[in-house]
């Protein structure tokens, strides 16, 4: 496994790859095509840029790359490490895994200030040290692709975690193990929990996009094999692994996808399925990611450390 370590200071955080979803039902775009997967998040011209943040000092993020079994080519990613790697030497810590969206890349939680926010919760004792992966996704979904095609899902939630598990002084097991994501990558991290039940025990969706049958990407399949990776369909057929995560879900009031995003939370409600949802001005944006990397953090910290809830609106199963 190859390994550039390449420790780069981080500076001013300025806002990269903002995304605006299609609206399929005015568009004419032939759903799966190569034209429907550039405009599924193209950049917001209209969304102003995030405002720049200093790094703390002694801030540690690094670059990686290792050798993808399930993709068969060697594939980058990103990791934050909290100061007190540097310091405690015999210590272990939860891991948090986070996806980017369809126009990002593995850079985009750094552009969007995720390391440098966990550094100052970490540092100011508001969250636990946590290591925070940011792994490289392309265009993909996240998913295994149907019919043969590459396996995005396999290279996430096996070969990914194997990689981190062997090289970093992290904890194994489901229940220290979050995976989140925004746009693109929120839908990835549902359906990886669903599709790769035991791996991940914490779920954040975070302006989560829901690809219908006619709007998703070709490498989703026929319908049947899209339903095996839509998260609205597989709650109902695997809803043992959705109990067994702490899920959350949020989105701007402004989004377009937010139409989408409140059906499934509906539908978790209706299957009486534990889950936080979370519904705030803003758009589908970078300003917004910034603007709540507080409240994600504090979300992972509380769940990976056993708190069931706390804030915005808790959906509970009935008492019976």
């Amino acid at each position: 496994m190859g390994k550039g370590l390449a420790v780069f200071a981080l500076g001013a955080m300025l806002f990269a790859s903002a995304c605006a979803p299609v609206d399929r039902s005015r568009g004419t775009v032939p759903s799966g095509s190569a034209e429907d997967l550039r405009l599924a998040d193209v950049p917001a011209a209209d969304v102003a840029p995030v405002a720049a943040r200093p790094a703390p000092t002694g801030l540690r993020v690094e670059s990686h790359s290792f050798y993808s079994d399930a993709l068969g080519r060697t594939m980058p990613y990103k990791v934050y490490l909290p100061p007190q790697y540097a310091t405690d030497t015999t210590r272990r810590f939860p891991t948090l895994y986070l996806l980017h969206g369809m126009g990002g890349s593995d850079d985009q939680w750094i552009d969007v200030g995720a390391p440098v926010s966990a550094e100052k919760m970490i540092r100011s004792g508001q969250i636990a040290p946590l290591v925070v992966v940011m792994p490289e996704g392309e265009t993909a979904y996240w998913v295994d692709h149907a019919n043969g095609g590459p396996r995005w899902g396999a290279y996430v939630a096996v070969d990914l975690v194997k990689e981190v598990e062997s090289a970093f002084r992290v904890q194994t097991g489901q229940t220290h193990r979050a995976i989140g994501g925004l746009s693109m990558g929120a839908h990835g991290a549902v359906q990886l929990a669903l599709n790769y039940p035991g791996v991940f025990g914490v779920v954040g969706a975070h302006s989560l996009v829901l690809r219908r049958f006619d709007s998703a990407p070709a490498y989703f399949g026929d319908q049947q094999q899209w339903s095996q990776r839509d998260p609205m369909g597989l709650v109902k057929t695997k809803p043992q692994a959705v109990r067994a995560v702490a899920l959350w879900i949020d989105i701007g009031k402004d989004d377009p996808w937010a139409p989408l995003a409140e059906r499934f939370d509906r539908e978790l409600t209706d299957l009486h399925i534990t889950h936080q949802w979370h519904e705030w001005p803003g758009d589908h944006s970078g300003t917004y990611w910034s603007a709540h990397l507080g409240d994600y953090l504090r979300f992972y910290d509380a769940a990976l450390a056993g708190v069931p809830a706390f804030g915005g609106r808790l959906v509970l199963p009935p008492l019976y």
